[in-house]
């Protein structure tokens, strides 16, 4: 009966609980694991060791982050598997999502209907499903963005400032863009504080925040420019014009709205405007032009709108703009990274709630209960797609973390050498998601000192590979079929040069 109370009283409770129930089913056959993955699981095994961060191959990393790799070794730590880590880790941050989304939509006074049909756009979200199967940062860091979006928008006492300080850390170091996220929401913290503790005040406080949220980071780059001469590793940009990377980020704003990801979810590195649908093409410019109506709208009626309203609505759209902005920029000169679902993710929630927010300020007429039809329609739209998705990705499993993946037979010869093998591999980020063998090598590092104990060495050689070259001749082949070859390259304390005369 308490708990029956409590619920009724704190409905946002129960439904936010009840959101991880996506991201649990489709992980039920194991967490989806991609090239990016691998190095995750991979830097928090060798932290667990106490060896650092890390990669698949051994080699310290620098190009990704080590906070996601931090709940591996954390559940490592208590004999958890990093598929079960990473499932726990997906499944509380899509709670923490939906209650954030609802904290903000009920500060800003939205009516209920506004409110639970925004709730439902996040907690029923296919693009947010497709990020909560996958053992990748962006749940966590979309977390961490929400939470520092709810403390920030609200007039606050000190302590609270050492939270955002606390949780811009956290941005950092679960994606190197948490900078960009941290340094416009810094700016409003003090923006909204200044009321209270006047401008000096306010933003000594906020710039404090961010400030000491810096210290850890700058320490974490140092290193990075120490071990690999590049701060976060070295990148390539995109090139082309500014106009290419925003037809990317109006495309994926398309595919948002139609629950659709652009050639099936495989787009890559290479995704552009033409990937996409002529359907998705046409729903991301109708996304541009909705946003940029309903925010005039709410503004030139400004003085109708409650103040939390105003602070929250302008906070996400400023959040928007610069992230969008930068995102733009930084692929043109800084790293090939195309403006898709993942990488512009942590703006989907901002995006909901500046729609929500403003859409409900309409007063009643026949725009709005078209709204209102829309609204309605959308959620339940979503839904089904995203039941679709879960029921599918927990049957199947995804990518390298697929059922199919781990049983190929030469995986599971792999999987059944000793745990005290070095083993190496022209494929070692494949083989690794079907192993969790760490570390496995590749050809060209043979050379490369063997610093763990081991018995034994093998080369799991894979005939269709992106390093197709650099074969050992002369070891013993102890299996074989069309994928490859598990070939026997003797003990551990002889010299493994020989294999590549």
């Amino acid at each position: 009966m308490e708990i029956l109370a409590i619920v009724r009283r704190h409905p946002a409770v129960l439904v936010s609980t009840l959101s991880a129930f996506p991201s649990l089913i489709g992980n039920r056959s194991g967490i989806g694991v991609s090239w990016d993955s691998t190095d995750y699981i991979a830097v928090g095994l060798s932290m667990a060791a106490g060896r650092g961060a890390l990669d698949v191959t051994g080699v310290p990393m620098a190009i990704r982050p080590p906070g996601l790799s931090a709940f591996v070794t954390l559940g490592n730590w208590f004999s958890l598997s990093p598929d079960i880590s990473l499932r726990i880790t997906n499944a509380l941050s899509a709670i923490v999502i939906v209650w954030c989304t609802h904290a903000l939509l009920s500060r800003a006074g939205v009516r209920s209907f506004a409110r639970w049909t925004g709730v439902a756009l996040v907690a029923l979200s296919p693009a947010l499903v497709d990020i909560s199967t996958m053992a990748w940062s962006e749940p966590p860091f979309l977390a961490l963005v929400l939470v520092a979006m709810v403390i920030a928008t609200r007039e606050r006492s000190w302590p609270w400032d050492v939270a955002l300080a606390v949780v811009f850390t956290g941005l950092f170091f679960v994606r190197y863009v948490g900078l960009f996220y941290a340094a416009p929401i810094a700016l409003i913290a003090a923006l909204v504080q200044v009321r209270k503790s006047g401008v000096l005040l306010a933003f000594l406080r906020s710039g404090t925040s961010l400030f000491v949220s810096m210290v850890l980071p700058w320490l974490w780059l140092m290193r990075n420019k120490e071990l690999t001469g590049y701060l976060t590793g070295y990148r390539e940009p995109g090139g082309g014009t500014l106009l290419d990377p925003l037809k990317t980020f109006t495309g994926t704003l398309g595919s948002w709205l139609i629950a659709r990801p652009p050639l099936d979810g495989n787009g890559g590195i290479y995704l552009n405007w033409n990937d996409f649908s002529s359907y998705m093409q046409i729903a991301g410019v109708l996304m541009w032009v909705i946003l940029v109506i309903v925010l005039a709208g709410f503004f030139l009626r400004a003085r109708l709108q409650s103040r939390e309203a105003i602070v929250i609505i302008a906070a996400c759209a400023f959040v928007f703009t610069f992230y969008s902005g930068f995102s733009v920029y930084r692929f043109v000169y800084h790293e090939m990274g195309p403006l898709d679902s993942r990488m512009m993710s942590g703006l989907y929630v901002p995006i909901v709630v500046i729609l929500i927010i403003a859409l409900s300020s309409l007063r009643r007429s026949k725009l709005s209960f078209v709204v209102s039809a829309l609204l309605l329609g959308i959620p339940a739209w979503h839904a089904v797609t995203t039941a679709a998705d879960v029921f599918d990705y927990g049957r199947n499993g995804r990518h390298w973390g697929s059922n199919f993946h781990r049983t190929v037979p030469i995986h599971e010869f792999a999987a059944s050498l000793p745990d005290d093998a070095a083993i190496y591999s022209n494929e070692p980020q494949s083989l690794f998601a079907a192993t969790f063998h760490w570390p496995i090598r590749n050809q060209y590092m043979y050379q490369i000192p063997y610093d763990l104990p081991c018995s034994r060495r093998y080369f799991v050689w894979f005939n269709q590979s992106f390093l197709p070259d650099g074969k050992p001749v002369g070891g013993t082949v102890l299996y074989e079929d069309s994928w490859g070859q598990v070939i026997d390259l003797g003990a551990c304390d002889t010299d493994i040069s020989r294999f590549w005369p």
